[in-house]
């Protein structure tokens, strides 16, 4: 039985939220997800106890197996969830959020069937309570006493323990009987035992922690002096990306001054390795075409410096607004351009562009290398779909597509063929910028069809145009999958259950200078005399308005001392 650190009349509040979220996460069809992973799920503004809710639907979904067993067995009444949530934490806001009775009357509002001759628990509240009595902190029975304040009924509130809980309570004996029963007949010594023998366990088990990664801004700061100030966190600097520090699993920097002041960014390590692998130089001008939310762009501008330049590309304009707020916070408004635009409608070949070194593509995925960090294999297990581990070619059936080496990887769906064409296309348009001699294409997916499969795809047009596949960070360990495609030494691969770090795959091509067009290079060089022509004015004129400024206030000074004086102004201002 676990610590309970939360009073119980708190805790209420999380369970209520756990089971809203477990109900939409365990939707018959999956509809109802609509792509929400747990942590945004957990994340959002009307959910208040955050990291407890999202530690309980983490552990009620891991546990749904042998849970939902339980529940059968002991014969516990349940009904089907209902969705409507109705401002449920506004109503409990309401009334109070650390009494007993706040939540009294909403858990109702998930069960689609609550007949008073037969009440029935809604199934997800029932998981998440079933959890928390058999696994958890357990559920206290709360007494009312007469003339006690808990007795005292206030205004919009019930003195009643939600019946949910007291039925649960009632099948509590029934409810460990059922799981003992079911843990004897498979064998197991405990509940995770059980989990692990069942199809998928073994995936299930190796589900990620991963150490903390944070990016140093070195606009603002140095690698060094970020550790030094955050030594208390104990940091340790990557082997791979030489700004990015390590700290352990579970260490939250999310309000700490540095990451307010942009002077760190949390950025997983996987998503560093697209810039990092690049290699733009200072001063470069780049492009990041698919770029919102920013913080690959906020990276490349960190990158090739204040004396560089980014042109960021992103359609919508939601992120976009998000990213111009990152590049702001990070300083790097100056270097980042940013524009709503499809990246796939822009000409290469118009002047604008003339003077882009390099690309950075990360297109639109299925995102499978994030299965685990999202928490797909606990909702596919708990909705009863097979998981199953995947041979070293990575398809559950030694199919063709890859996953990695261990094979813990969900199978492909039916978007991965459409996102690789959308993925081919856009490869394809970011190799004709007439000047780039650098491009970098990633995807957060560990399928060979998004991954190899685009690059082999890609190669003849590549090949075509000057372009070949580079040996990017050498001193990286996992490569692309051998035999996929020629050069597949060359790839970039990383493994979510064996890198510390989410599913990744980068792809990075080089052009040589001779391999760039007379007329090409001529206009590159052209526009980038231009942009530092345009700069140093710029920066003249920042320096002229600047001096113009100290000028008038040391007037307005003189002015002002002489007139405290009593005196008239000296002879240099009559």
């Amino acid at each position: 039985m676990g610590k309970r650190s939360i009073p119980q009349s708190r805790l209420r509040l999380a369970w209520l939220d756990s089971a809203l979220i477990v109900a939409k996460l365990l939707g018959a069809d999956g509809s109802q997800r609509g792509g929400a992973s747990i942590k945004t799920l957990t994340l959002r503004d009307d959910v208040r106890l955050k990291r407890p809710t999202h530690a309980l639907v983490c552990e009620t979904l891991k546990h749904v197996p042998i849970t939902r067993l339980a529940l059968e067995r002991a014969g516990v009444a349940i009904a089907p969830d209902g969705l409507e949530r109705r401002n449920t934490s506004r109503d409990a806001d309401g009334a109070d959020g650390h009494d007993a009775a706040a939540a009294d009357g909403f858990y109702a509002r998930l069960g689609a069937s609550m007949e008073a001759s037969e009440p029935r628990v809604p199934r997800s509240l029932a998981l998440v309570l079933a959890y928390e009595l058999l696994f958890g902190a357990g559920i206290e029975e709360e007494h009312q006493h007469a003339g006690s304040n808990t007795g005292k009924k206030r205004s919009g509130q019930s003195t009643q323990q939600p019946w949910e809980e007291r039925a649960m309570l009632r099948a509590d004996k029934a409810l460990r009987t059922a799981l003992r029963c079911v843990l004897k007949e498979n064998g197991a010594k405990d509940a995770e035992g059980y989990l692990l023998s069942q199809p998928g366990g073994s995936a299930l088990a190796a589900v990620p922690a991963h150490s903390r990664h944070v990016r140093v801004n070195t606009l603002k700061l140095s690698t060094d002096e970020a550790a030094r100030r955050l030594a208390s966190y104990v940091p340790r600097r990557d082997p791979h990306v030489c700004d990015l520090l390590v700290f352990k699993p579970g260490t939250d920097l999310h309000d700490h001054p540095m990451v307010r002041d942009g002077e760190i960014v949390l950025q997983g390590k996987a998503s560093c390795l697209p810039a990092a692998a690049l290699e733009p130089r200072v001063g470069w001008e780049v492009m990041d075409c698919c770029a919102a939310p920013g913080n690959k762009t906020t990276h490349l501008a960190a990158l090739v410096g204040k004396s560089g330049k980014v042109r960021a590309f992103d359609a919508d304009r939601v992120r976009l607004k998000r990213l111009r707020a990152n590049a702001e916070c990070t300083g790097s408004s100056a270097i980042v351009e940013a524009k709503c635009a499809d990246f796939l409608k822009l000409d290469p070949h118009d002047p604008t562009y003339a003077g882009v070194r390099a690309v950075l593509l990360d297109p639109s995925c299925s995102g499978s290398g994030t299965a685990g960090t999202r928490g797909d294999y606990l909702i596919a297990a708990a909705r009863g779909e097979v998981v199953g581990d995947m041979g070293a070619d990575g398809g559950a059936d030694g199919g063709a597509d890859t996953a990695g080496t261990n094979g813990h990887h969900l199978r492909p769906d039916a978007r991965v063929d459409a996102l690789a064409e959308f993925q081919l296309k856009c490869l394809l348009h970011a190799l004709t910028f007439p000047a780039a001699e650098r491009l970098s294409y990633s995807t957060c997916s560990v399928h060979e069809v998004e991954n190899e499969g685009v690059v082999k795809r890609a190669l003849p047009r590549a090949t075509e145009l000057g372009w070949k596949l580079h040996g990017a960070m050498p001193g990286w360990p996992r490569r692309g999958v051998e035999g996929a495609v020629a050069g597949a030494e060359c790839l970039i691969r990383a493994d979510q259950f064996e890198d510390d770090m989410e599913g990744f795959f980068v792809a990075v091509f080089v052009r040589d200078e001779k391999k760039i067009g007379k007329d090409a290079r001529a206009a590159r060089d052209a526009a980038e005399r231009s942009r530092r022509a345009a700069e140093e004015e710029a920066a003249r004129e920042k320096e002229a308005k600047r001096l113009r400024a100290r000028g008038e206030d040391g007037v307005r000074a003189v002015l002002k001392k002489s007139k405290k004086k009593g005196g008239k102004p000296s002879a240099l201002f009559r």
